[in-house]
């Protein structure tokens, strides 16, 4: 498995980075406060990443939510495979 680093976060706790997989179709929302989509990784470094709203597992157990940067609205689908970040509440 790919160890995945933030390059930047603001924050008092450190987040988690795991798999859609990993999550079982289930987030829970005591311990976790925003899911964010990875947008892009260079050197198993995420150099950017956006809070996803109105998320949602699919029957399939893909997560997908939308993603507003401000600049540009974007729905996503993230597979299994595919990392997410957790901020830890």
């Amino acid at each position: 498995m790919t160890v995945l680093i933030i390059k930047d976060w603001r924050g008092l706790k450190p987040p988690e980075i795991c798999t859609v997989q990993s999550l079982g179709c289930i987030i829970p929302t005591d311990r976790y406060n925003r899911i964010y989509w990875i947008a892009k990784i260079v050197d198993h470094m995420i150099i950017e990443s956006h809070p996803l709203t109105d998320w949602h597992f699919a029957a399939d157990g893909k997560l997908c939510g939308r993603v507003d940067t401000g600049a540009w609205k974007l729905e996503v689908e993230i597979t299994l495979d595919e990392f997410v970040v957790l901020s830890v509440a």
